[in-house]
């Protein structure tokens, strides 16, 4: 199935996984996975974040969330994860990718001198 995975600090990436709860478990690195509505796919993510201590990856909503988190389309016929469609990846891409300049901003580094 086509799906978005968000690690923290990285813009999404479109992935084709097989549709097993092992492998979400698998990405997720963890056995205990929460699955959450939101609009109109699924939220993926590591229920045991939060006492892991990890660090908030997205807010969403009102809620951070913490770790590496999936992105599935929500099949309600079958109660079953399914593929996103393209409007799915072009709109939930754009809103969870991490603007440029917050990535600059949180670079740490020393500045040069010039030594001449």
């Amino acid at each position: 199935m086509l799906v978005l995975i968000v690690e923290e600090n990285k813009n999404p990436v479109l992935k084709r996984i097989p549709n097993r709860l092992y492998t979400l478990r698998e990405i997720i690195q963890n056995e205990f996975i929460e699955v959450v509505n939101y609009k109109d796919v699924l939220l993926v993510y590591d229920q045991e974040a939060f006492k892991k201590l990890l660090p908030v990856n997205r807010k969403v909503d009102k809620y951070n969330i913490r770790g590496t988190f999936i992105i599935t389309g929500n099949d309600e016929r079958y109660k079953d994860f399914k593929d996103l469609t393209p409007e799915q990846i072009e709109k939930y891409t754009k809103e969870f990718e991490i603007e440029q300049e917050k990535n600059i901003e949180n670079e740490q580094g020393e500045e040069l001198e010039d030594e001449w």
